[in-house]
């Protein structure tokens, strides 16, 4: 998406951020974007993730947390009821984000969650 991502947590204990994003490659620019990543696909994402994340943002973050599966309806409800700018991104839409900047990506990147394109024949009808 054109950002610039210096940090990005290695696994582990991160402080509640695991990528942080800029708009230019020294970070100059706000908004800088904090990011929290949950791989649980099977559990939704519960307000106090939401909160915990809102709680390291400083004046010019905004935040993204990003989940494999879902938010509860308390988490979604934190997050839009929030002062801060907070935007959640589900498996669903994080899936139909990755496949449409695919072919904008490094191969680095392609290569976390590589894409193979398949076609199937189709008629003239």
């Amino acid at each position: 998406m054109g950002y610039y991502t210096p940090f990005i947590a290695p696994k582990g204990k991160d402080g509640g951020v695991d990528i942080i994003a800029y708009l230019d490659p020294l970070g100059a620019q706000t908004p800088r974007i904090k990011v929290q990543v949950k791989h649980k696909p099977e559990t939704a994402i519960g307000a106090s993730d939401i909160r915990a994340l809102l709680g390291v943002l400083r004046a010019g973050d905004i935040a993204l947390f990003v989940t494999s599966g879902t938010f509860s309806p308390d988490a979604k409800n934190t997050g839009t009821s929030s002062r801060e700018f907070i935007r959640l991104i589900d498996g669903d839409e994080f899936i139909d984000m990755w496949q449409e900047y695919y072919d904008k990506m490094s191969d680095d990147d392609k290569n976390m969650l590589p894409l193979k394109r398949i076609s199937f024949l189709g008629n003239n009808e």
